[in-house]
């Protein structure tokens, strides 16, 4: 053979030597609790389901969401 055949499968053979000799990566937070430990959400950017839920039965009707969101148009509507 060649130096013409020999030349790819050498390349080849480094490559497959160079990326089993790398170590996995991990991400940084690859704790379980890195989820928990992120900042909260600004006040004002997520809904109060307790205060929506005026007779407190666990779900919200279209007639309580109806009436929150007439008394609570939003940035964009005021």
């Amino acid at each position: 053979m060649t130096l013409r055949h020999w030349a790819p499968l050498a390349l080849i053979a480094l490559a497959g030597a160079a990326t089993a000799a790398e170590p996995a990566k991990k991400p940084a937070t690859s704790t379980p609790h890195a989820a928990a430990k992120k900042p909260a959400e600004s006040v004002g950017a997520t809904r109060d389901w307790g205060r929506i839920d005026t007779n407190k039965d666990g779900s919200i009707s279209p007639e309580e969401m109806e009436k929150y969101l007439a008394e609570n148009p939003g940035p964009l509507k005021k």
